[in-house]
């Protein structure tokens, strides 16, 4: 029996805010999420899932896995970093071995003694390294890795077109394509069971492959140029244009004009306005004719905050990350590399703050502190508009956010913070 386990390491808090429902490995960039990715390439494996503590119940409602635990063996198991995009399998079999890129370990092959001294917290600590140094040979070795949010949209764009190649390989039309729509360079479009393109949509895959889940309706006069995904069960709305690098998750409505943009999932954009080169959470709702800058008018590196950080980004093009549960009101004008946190509210009729601590209530009064339990209240309403029930794991997930975020709403002065909603 061959064993990976596949793990978080100590920097995903640079990845907040999508990190505190999910584990880091559950990130979008591609066809698949970073699981996703890793289980394809070891379809025959037993699967561990090493995180922190506390996602423990949720991710044990999710996956099939063993989580926080091995079930140790006398084989040899593979420990593959989370953060990771492989683009060809690690070996499972062979010698101890130990794959290190800037001092951060990428990948573990480890057996007898040796795995017996491992438990997630050798990942997500800092000197988790230093446990296996002179023991087992390190060899250096070069991988895409994210450490930020604006990694995994730089890289969003090209893996498509990666994932596509390996795990696709090529064009397939199922489903029910209506007179009137028009193909072009087929042979790099698939579109799965039981979703229908309508009359006047235009898919144009020379630049990059198209991918249609299954149980999508693409709406008329929708153009779409790839490299795109759309998963199953979505919905792209009429007269939208879906430009190269947008990634769009199961579950999701969306509309308008979209460019290098990630959906996780159950997220909605379904009205006219351009959104690029962002990345939006679980359960997103963008008001009509929300729209985001994406390029300074200096055409400068892009700078952000995260909690107490200011970053430069490196890079000319960059939108905003919308965490979880996070909604907008029409006419909301989000700038350049904006940060809101999970569960805001922005109401403003003015440009809202580029940074927006988890759980705040953003109006042109200022903004609040949008309880626990108004934003727990209306998190189950929108599951529910969805067929969906929150589970006790979610909501005590949810609950517990508010408390891991309480340092990020310290950031803002009190004044900003007065009346509750």
């Amino acid at each position: 029996m061959q064993h990976v386990c596949i793990f978080e390491d100590y920097h995903y808090l640079q990845l907040i805010p999508l990190i505190y429902t999910r584990a880091v490995f559950e990130l979008r960039c591609g066809l698949l999420t970073f699981l996703e990715r890793i289980c394809k390439y070891y379809s025959g494996a037993t699967i561990t899932l090493f995180c922190r503590d506390y996602l423990f119940n949720v991710l044990q409602e999710k996956y099939p896995y063993r989580i926080n635990s091995l079930f140790v063996t006398d084989n040899t198991y593979l420990f593959v970093n989370g953060r990771a995009i492989f683009s060809t399998s690690i070996p499972i079999e062979g010698e101890e071995e130990i794959g290190i890129q800037d001092n951060t370990i990428i990948y573990a092959r480890l057996k007898g003694e040796n795995l017996k001294k491992v438990s997630p917290d050798t990942f997500l600590t800092k000197n988790g390294i230093e446990l296996f140094k002179g023991i087992i040979p390190v060899v250096n070795i070069q991988v895409p890795m994210v450490h930020y949010f604006w990694d995994i949209i730089s890289l969003n764009r090209s893996q498509i077109e990666k994932d596509f190649m390996i795990f696709v390989k090529e064009g397939s039309i199922s489903g029910r394509i209506y007179d009137g729509a028009y193909f072009m360079n087929k042979d790099k479009i698939f579109i799965g069971r039981d979703s229908q393109i309508k009359p006047g949509c235009v898919l144009d895959a020379e630049n990059g492959p198209i991918y249609i889940g299954d149980h999508v309706t693409i709406a008329p006069n929708t153009t779409i140029e790839g490299p795109v995904y759309v998963g199953n069960y979505s919905t792209v709305q009429s007269n939208s244009r879906l430009r190269g690098g947008t990634n769009v998750g199961e579950f999701c409505k969306i509309g308008g004009e979209i460019v290098n943009t990630i959906f996780h999932g159950y997220s909605n954009k379904q009205h006219d306005g351009f959104l690029g080169d962002s990345y939006v959470g679980l359960w997103v709702n963008m008001g009509a004719s929300t729209v985001n800058s994406n390029l300074l008018n200096t055409y400068g590196n892009i700078r952000i905050q995260l909690r107490n950080d200011t970053i430069n980004t490196g890079k000319m093009f960059l939108g905003a990350v919308i965490g979880d549960n996070t909604k907008t009101a029409i006419n909301t004008v989000i700038m350049t590399g904006s940060v809101f946190g999970f569960a805001c509210n922005i109401i403003t009729s003015t440009y809202p703050p580029k940074y927006l601590p988890s759980f705040t209530w953003c109006s042109s009064n200022g903004l609040k502190v949008y309880t626990l339990e108004k934003a727990l209240q209306v998190a189950k309403i929108v599951m529910k508009r969805r067929n969906k029930e929150m589970t006790q794991a979610e909501e005590t997930l949810f609950k517990l956010v508010f408390r891991l975020t309480e340092s990020e709403r310290s950031i803002c002065k009190e004044a900003m913070y007065g009346k509750r909603y």
